[in-house]
């Protein structure tokens, strides 16, 4: 029989790097492994509910300022559609300190021609 076929049976393999006993040193067992993928996919599920949850709080929030937003913008029309009530002309002819002013006689008007002020007699 060989020598060398007897000495690779021992065990003894003459080509034996320090890459090779590593790996066999840091090898994972099937239920080590089993187990780190669960605990990694469960990592996971917690962190993709939380993402979810921060979607939906954000979501929220846009939709209550939305609303916010609608009434604002109905307030704001509100004034004004007011504020065209007090300026119109009917308002103006009807309000008691128009009818209490004094009417002028002969009135005299300033009057821009040719970028000068003058009188108008």
């Amino acid at each position: 029989m060989n020598a060398n076929l007897l000495v690779m049976k021992k065990g003894n393999i003459p080509f034996l790097s320090s890459r090779k006993t590593t790996r066999k040193n840091y090898r994972l067992s099937f239920r080590e492994t089993y187990i780190l993928a669960l605990g990694l996919i469960g990592v996971l599920g917690i962190y993709y509910v939380f993402v979810l949850n921060v979607n939906a709080t954000k979501g929220y929030n846009v939709r209550t300022l939305e609303i916010a937003r609608k009434n604002y913008v109905f307030e704001e029309n509100l004034l004004n559609i007011k504020i065209a009530e007090a300026e119109s002309l009917s308002s103006l002819s009807t309000s008691p300190l128009v009818n209490t002013m004094e009417q002028i006689d002969t009135p005299r008007y300033l009057v821009l021609k040719e970028s000068l002020f003058t009188y108008q007699k």
